[in-house]
């Protein structure tokens, strides 16, 4: 487990490949979260690497300025539908994409993306919403 924002700060920086693993493997207590979240801002796309990263957390970097962060979140697997409905609405390209291409993202923000100015995201929502229909009828 990792004990302190410290420590996942220097896991993050030694630049050992176990040191790094342990960043994305271990839990951490939810003041350790919320520590690198509001006073180590270069680590919050880092944070979100992390599968036990606490949804309350994800909720929190749903608003981050840095365009990855939000992406990261867009992409990974078992996040909340509020996020992803969330996320669905993003300004940035890259974010909406990631949660077009999400399996979990809500079947209305879906139809929505279907329609989106880019190809990329309409592609993207079209192919999970025939997912969805190709389970339903099997």
């Amino acid at each position: 487990m990792i004990e302190s924002a410290e420590e996942f700060v220097r896991l993050r920086s030694s630049g050992d490949s176990a040191d790094l693993l342990r960043t994305k493997r271990e839990d951490a207590p939810l003041d350790v979260w919320l520590d690198l979240v509001n006073h180590h801002p270069d680590m919050r796309f880092w944070v979100t690497f992390n599968r036990h990263v606490p949804q309350d957390v994800l909720r929190l970097l749903v608003r981050d300025g840095d365009w990855r962060v939000r992406a990261n979140i867009a992409s990974r697997k078992g996040v909340p539908e509020d996020i992803l409905e969330m996320l669905s609405h993003d300004d940035h390209d890259a974010v909406v994409s990631s949660a077009a291409a999400n399996p979990g993202t809500p079947t209305d923000a879906l139809t929505r993306l279907s329609r989106h100015p880019w190809e990329e995201v309409r592609d993207r929502a079209l192919a999970q919403l025939a997912e969805r229909r190709e389970r339903r009828e099997r």
